[in-house]
């Protein structure tokens, strides 16, 4: 009778001993699983880097995305030099292109009202809701062609060089400068925009250049073509 009552004791015990034992091992596994890193910034700060980065080749969120100049300069290049190359057109100085340059993405920075919000915040893949007004291409055409400040820069452009003044003179020329950044300044602000429109950007991890762990959408190009004028 002892012997078994020993042996019911003893396997109860073990039983304890046991599930004690497993809960312990349990618990210091878990413990000692690398913890995954989280990004610093939220992914709707992220695209919002992403987007205006593809619209204006520019953006004061590259950091909260995990990007250098170095990262973008292949995008800021052809956007900005596009841009540069368009506003050189017209016979402007090298000085007046850049503050031109300037003016624009300034304006169209607030015109377009590029905004992201988080729509879904999962840990792993988050979804951002990121919406946009664009450039209306077909529209932004008409009105270059009957902008009448355009009209009168280019009737004064032919008048001048009628009058012997060359590319580089016109350059140099005080007034016909003020004259050209008023009527590309008034024309930028006619440009016409689609109406708002919205789309969903799935999220995944990347690492940056510096090691750290960031946001990113999944399809970098959908959001570059969603934000190039239309």
């Amino acid at each position: 009778m002892v012997m078994k009552m020993f042996k019911k004791s003893f396997a109860a015990i073990m039983a304890l001993m046991l599930a004690i034992f497993v809960t312990g091992c349990g618990g210091d596994d878990e413990s000692k699983k690398p913890e995954v890193e989280k990004p610093a910034y939220s992914a709707d700060k992220a695209v919002q880097a992403y987007a205006e980065m593809y619209a204006f080749g520019v953006s004061n969120h590259l950091n909260e995305a995990g990007l250098t100049e170095a990262d973008t300069k292949e995008v800021s290049d052809k956007i900005v030099g596009e841009l540069v190359n368009s506003i050189a057109e017209f016979p402007l100085s090298d000085d007046n292109i850049a503050e031109m340059a300037g003016v624009y993405v300034g304006k169209l920075e607030k015109a377009m009202e590029i905004k992201s919000t988080l729509k879904k915040d999962d840990p792993e893949e988050p979804v951002v809701t990121l919406s946009v007004q664009t450039i209306n291409m077909v529209d932004a055409a008409k009105v270059a062609a009957s902008n009448s400040d355009l009209l009168a820069l280019g009737m004064a452009l032919g008048q001048l060089e009628n009058e012997g003044l060359t590319i580089e003179d016109l350059k140099s020329n005080e007034e016909f400068q003020k004259s050209a950044m008023e009527a590309i300044s008034n024309f930028i602000n006619e440009l016409p925009l689609n109406p708002k429109t919205s789309m969903d950007v799935p999220c995944q991890k990347v690492e940056g250049s510096d090691g750290k762990i960031y946001w990113a959408p999944k399809d970098p190009a959908a959001v570059a073509a969603f934000v190039q004028p239309q």
